[in-house]
């Protein structure tokens, strides 16, 4: 049981622990000058990227570490998950050269939907097999 547990925390709860942290640390490193504003930018493309990890991340470690159920995992990981985004988009209005803009939010949310998406897929195929 107690290797179990080890395992269970080195593969599901670590990983999502440290890219949430590196997350954190990286939104409260003040920016060097604001970034551009715009519809579509790179910047747009990081943020889809962390919040894709980041749910994939919470949906392995909701499903997989806590044993919750894949609907489950869906509807409370997109909820935590898009508050989150939320939240720390608001976070950073308390940062010298950082930005609070919606678009960063809907790039948070896309990465969010689709991070969650694609962590359905690849564990609902790997069940059926």
């Amino acid at each position: 049981m107690r290797v179990q547990f080890k395992n269970k925390f080195l593969t599901l709860t670590l990983p999502f622990l440290l890219w949430t942290a590196l997350m954190i640390a990286v939104s409260s490193t003040p920016g060097k000058k604001l970034p551009e504003v715009g519809l579509w930018n790179f910047d747009k493309f990081a943020h889809w990227v962390e919040y894709f990890i980041f749910s994939f991340l919470l949906f392995r470690y909701m499903h997989l570490g806590r044993n919750v159920s894949m609907a489950g995992t869906l509807k409370l990981g997109i909820i935590i998950s898009i508050a989150y985004a939320g939240l720390d988009e608001l976070h950073q209005m308390a940062i010298p050269n950082r930005l609070c803009t919606w678009q960063d939010f809907v790039a948070d949310t896309i990465g969010v939907i689709t991070g969650f998406y694609a962590a359905y897929r690849f564990y609902r195929r790997k069940r059926a097999a």
